[in-house]
């Protein structure tokens, strides 16, 4: 059975792009993942012009990438350019944290606490929960209102997004993200820059914890130098 582009607004190529980034962020298609235009345009039941367009804006965006001998795939990284983005991801986490105390507005603040209110209800569900934790910091970097940083931690987060999903797997840190994520917004909530900057570095763990991540990534999500 095929598969429509849902609906939503803009051209047919921005439906089919945000369908194929939602692919890879839950995980249906996985870093070095072969994109098949013709495979894509049979799923959605469209002409391979939109599918073309619509992988033309991954690669714009870094998600997907174009590599000599093996075509489209799913952006896959090498092990020291994945720390060093997991490096950069947890600073700009914790600039975000701070502006947002300092600069969130009364609605930003409401709408990141509809989120834990959601998040509460969905930390059983893997996949609903990994969606509104991106959505918890999304909304983290849209309200620290420096456009800079929201644009570069997004780009940042959608290419390191495949190889989240493998952390929140577990129960037990799903649990963890989500008291940890309600301290960082009561620090917001209260305008206490530095004690959510403290609260964020808590809950992305800058330092050695970082190697051991990586290394327990199953070995088809990274690149093999």
């Amino acid at each position: 059975m095929k598969s429509k582009p849902k609906s939503g607004g803009g051209t047919q190529s921005n439906q089919l792009a945000q369908q194929l980034e939602e692919m890879i962020f839950s995980g249906q298609l996985r870093p070095g993942e072969k994109i098949e235009e013709a495979t894509i345009a049979a799923k959605f039941g469209v002409s391979r012009t939109p599918v073309r367009e619509a992988i033309q804006r991954l690669v714009a965006t870094g998600m997907v990438e174009v590599r000599r001998r093996k075509g489209t795939i799913v952006t896959q990284l090498s092990m020291p350019r994945l720390i060093g983005m997991i490096e950069m991801m947890a600073e700009m986490d914790i600039l975000a944290a701070r502006l947002a105390a300092r600069r969130a507005t009364p609605e930003e603040r409401g709408h990141l606490k509809d989120i834990l209110t959601r998040a509460r209800s969905a930390v059983g569900d893997q996949l609903a929960y990994t969606r509104l934790n991106r959505e918890f910091h999304w909304a983290l970097y849209a309200a620290t209102h420096n456009h800079y940083l929201e644009d570069v931690a997004l780009r940042t987060w959608k290419v390191l997004q495949p190889y989240r999903n493998f952390r929140l797997d577990q129960p037990a840190r799903r649990q963890n993200s989500l008291a940890e994520h309600e301290a960082i917004y009561e620090a917001i909530r209260t305008s206490d820059g530095d004690i959510a900057a403290q609260k964020m570095a808590s809950h992305v763990k800058v330092g050695g914890v970082i190697a051991d991540f990586v290394f327990s990534l199953p070995t088809h999500s990274l690149e093999q130098e």
